[in-house]
């Protein structure tokens, strides 16, 4: 009786469930404890991903979208310089569930979740209602454990051929939340606060190392957006940086281990408080930034390919295992330039506050010796306006994009997955209804030839498998080698014993045999 021998191995595939864009709507009520509204300025929102789960075949992801509303009240007074703001902020909670069949209890699964635009009316004096639209995506790494057949047992004179694969499979993943709570005084040349209007953020500079732990370290930049306690109660903007570094404990894993790493600034809240002399001269910033990895490393494993005995009759039946290999892994960094045009029905820009900018929808294709990704990034443009009935407003301008990346070990067929981080925009009043941003990108692509191994995983043999004697027939036969003949298969074919086979010939390469080459086959 004849019986598979298997080793279990590791193997890890990557799933990226398509993810289309949803539209989400809600009416956002004015707080009790504010006035009426007379006109809607800026709304705007941010998307904050609160957990991935996932269950056979689908993936849940519940996330926030937080709301920044800026509206100028019915009670408001105009000098004519300056009219009141009022703003205060929303948040509406949604689940996105993706269906992918890859997705199963030995899945690592993580999400991030996009705002890609805004539109927002005005209802009443106590309400607007906003539609956001939103998509989240979602990265998944499948590792399982499969039991590979190496080789059979039950006979002496079993000949087997062989193949190596070298894939990459996951040693660690990490999943972690940096917070960050600071107090910023201001500087002393600064009006203290009387009103917090907004305050936008990104990160910048963010790097991450593996030796004795995860660790993460980069710059929080704030723009907030506020009105001054002075005698004109000005608007004022006040714009800081504060760095962070943040550990976490992971598995021990192999030098040669890849770490592809992600995050996100899920949320920063900000309010004023009161300084030792009792003066609104303090911003309180708290925020978190979800932090993940996973630890790719090669691995290189023999399984067998195909079998025959020179004494026993059976067949191999095969299935299919799923693996994958990093090719490559791509660092790169471009600047975005590009004119955004304010709207016609809206105010002239006289001071941009602050640009915040983040990813559309984006593509990647991988061709031989290249990594092409485009899309675009979506720029939400806050701004003073030039009339003082109108003292800000904000809009919103896409920014294309199209990059190319060397790889030499790219080629077609593989696949590249992309994390993108956006810098703090640049930017530069060139008219009352242009203004110049300036966009500086991060890329991170992983380049992933995913396989599909035809492996072992079951041997069948007839009531009778033993071989009968081969009676009259020659001692050795002489063998016209054809085109698409190997040394296996016509070794297989005559039921010879492939290394006598190589001998008798006296075949310096083996791998290598010529149509028309005769051969000598030992029965």
């Amino acid at each position: 009786m004849l019986d598979l021998i298997k080793d279990t191995m590791r193997l890890s595939s990557v799933s990226v469930p398509e993810c289309q864009s949803t539209v989400y709507e809600y009416d956002c009520i004015i707080p009790d404890i504010l006035p009426d509204m007379a006109k809607l300025l800026a709304a705007d929102a941010s998307a904050e991903t609160c957990a991935c789960t996932h269950g056979n075949g689908t993936a849940e992801v519940r996330f926030k979208i937080n709301y920044k509303i800026l509206y100028v009240p019915e009670s408001a007074q105009s000098d004519g310089v300056h009219a009141d703001i009022k703003a205060f902020t929303a948040v509406s909670e949604h689940t996105y569930t993706v269906k992918c069949d890859d997705l199963n209890e030995n899945t690592f699964a993580r999400a991030v979740c996009l705002a890609e635009g805004t539109e927002a009316d005005f209802i009443n004096s106590r309400k607007i209602s906003i539609r956001t639209r939103v998509r989240a995506n979602v990265f998944a790494v499948n590792t399982e454990d499969e039991g590979i057949c190496t080789d059979i047992s039950g006979s002496d004179d079993i000949q087997s051929q062989k193949k190596s694969m070298t894939v990459s499979v996951t040693e660690g993943t990490v999943e972690d939340t940096v917070i960050i709570d600071e107090d910023i005084e201001l500087s002393g040349g600064k009006a203290a606060f009387k009103e917090l209007l907004r305050t936008d953020a990104v990160l910048s500079d963010v790097s991450c190392s593996f030796a004795d732990g995860f660790h993460i370290k980069g710059t929080l930049e704030t723009c907030s957006f506020y009105v001054a306690d002075d005698s004109s109660q000005s608007m004022q903007i006040i714009e800081n940086e504060i760095p962070f570094t943040h550990t976490a404990e992971i598995e021990a894993c192999s030098d040669d281990a890849v770490w592809r790493t992600g995050f996100c600034l899920n949320y920063c809240r900000a309010e004023i408080c009161a300084d030792s002399d009792g003066e609104n001269r303090i911003l309180h910033i708290e925020a978190g930034i979800s932090v993940s990895g996973e630890a790719y490393a090669p691995r290189t494993f023999e399984f067998l390919d195909d079998a025959y005995s020179l004494s026993q009759k059976f067949t191999l039946e095969k299935g299919s295992a799923r693996g994958m290999l990093i090719a490559d892994d791509i660092n790169g960094q471009f600047v975005l330039r590009d004119t955004a045009v304010r709207p016609d029905e809206l105010p002239g820009i006289s001071q941009i506050v602050n640009v915040t900018a983040f990813l559309g929808d984006t593509e990647v294709r991988v061709s031989d010796g290249h990594v092409s990704a485009s899309g675009n990034i979506v720029c939400n443009v806050l701004y003073i306006s030039d009339k003082t009935d109108t003292p800000a407003a904000s809009f919103t301008a896409n920014i294309p994009f199209t990059q190319n990346f060397e790889s030499r070990q790219a080629r077609d067929g593989m696949t590249a997955y992309a994390d993108f981080e956006i810098h703090r925009a640049g930017f530069n009043v060139l008219s009352p209804s242009e203004a110049e941003l300036r966009i500086s990108v991060s890329a991170k692509i992983t380049v992933i030839d995913s396989c599909e191994l035809r492996v072992v995983n079951d041997i069948t043999q007839p009531d009778d498998p033993f071989i009968q004697g081969t009676g009259d027939m020659p001692a050795i036969l002489l063998y016209v080698v054809q085109s698409g003949d190997s040394l296996w298969k016509i070794a297989k074919r005559y039921n010879a014993p492939l290394e006598l086979l190589k001998s008798v010939n006296q075949l310096k390469n083996p791998d290598v045999i010529m149509p028309g080459q005769k051969l000598l086959i030992p029965r």
